[in-house]
């Protein structure tokens, strides 16, 4: 059944399928043979080859041929015809009017042992993946941007209810992030002096913290306004940090983009970026369906509409 037209998903495809749509428009079928289930169809514009391929099928067979869709062979059932005009697809699926095919499905009737041979690695879908996963993880994620943000709306609030211009506002910020810096930075050695300075770290960091959250000088009022506004006690007395969820992840994918050149070097990356992409990324598929398999089955589709549809015509 075709999805609604409210309840349509979007086509992952939708480019693939754009070029498909503009290059067959005016494509039509004729049947050089036809006797039982041995067929032999040409898909073709008039006039021209270009864009144009062959189906021929025998029983348990169908293999496609021409200037597209060229060199494959599937195997299911005796008539394939029939088997590719409903396995494995709903039509017009998705909002731009491209059937729903499970590629997996149809990848799996290829002869020979192919179906691997329909996939091909990725940049796209290597950075998709990554960008999904960052979006969703709980200190980089979508939800950690609207918390930084309103940890800073929040900031702006009390420093303006303390009369802080932007220059004392600056100052605060940049004394806690040096501290905190120098707080995760600092690796002592076995020394009570190293102890005494990791202390002294440590005891500068709440300092640094403890006055950018300062609320001396506000009046109950105007703190309780504060609380009124703000979930104060769910924003309030954390660390900040200098760089904003948002913004570390463009860093972080701007850096994938740069390892994308090849599968291998991407999983590389992966396992090299376990803190934030996490440790399950050797997992995942990063081999996305070849465009020219994506063509052969809308090739196939067509052809075999364009053929049901002929014979309906004839009765």
């Amino acid at each position: 059944m075709p999805a609604t037209d409210t309840a349509r998903p979007e086509n992952p495809y939708a480019r693939t399928y754009a070029d498909f749509l503009a290059q067959t428009r005016e494509h039509g079928l004729v049947v050089l043979h036809a006797e039982g289930l041995y067929r032999h169809f040409r898909i073709q514009a008039p006039g021209t080859r270009m864009w144009s391929w062959d189906v021929t099928t025998w029983p348990g067979h169908l293999a496609t041929s021409g200037d597209i869709a060229d060199g494959y062979m599937f195997t299911r059932e005796p008539d394939m015809i029939g088997f590719f005009a409903s396995a494995g697809k709903s039509e017009s699926y998705y909002s731009d009017g491209a059937p729903g095919i499970d590629f997996r499905y149809w990848a799996e009737k290829l002869c020979g042992g192919r179906s691997r041979e329909a996939k091909e690695y990725s940049q796209d879908l290597f950075l998709k993946l990554v960008r999904e996963h960052l979006e969703q993880s709980e200190e980089l994620g979508t939800e950690a941007q609207t918390f930084h943000e309103q940890q800073l709306a929040l900031l702006k609030r009390l420093h303006g209810l303390r009369g802080l211009d932007e220059e004392a506002r600056t100052a605060l910020f940049e004394a806690h992030w040096a501290a905190v810096s120098a707080e995760a930075s600092y690796r002592p050695p076995s020394t009570l002096y190293s102890a005494v300075r990791d202390q002294d770290n440590r005891t500068a960091s709440r300092s640094a913290l403890a006055d950018l959250w300062s609320t001396d000088g506000l009046t109950d009022e105007q703190l309780d306004e504060l609380i009124a506004e703000h979930d104060w006690h769910e924003l309030a007395d954390l660390d900040v940090p200098r760089q904003s969820p948002a913004e570390r992840c463009a860093e972080i994918l701007d850096d994938a983009r740069w390892h994308a050149d090849s599968e291998s070097e991407a999983h590389t990356w992966l396992a090299e970026h376990e803190d934030t992409v996490g440790s399950d990324t050797w997992e995942w598929d990063l081999r996305d369906w070849d465009i020219h398999f994506l063509f052969t089955c809308y090739c196939i589709d067509l052809a075999v509409r364009l053929y049901r549809q002929q014979a309906d015509s004839l009765g």
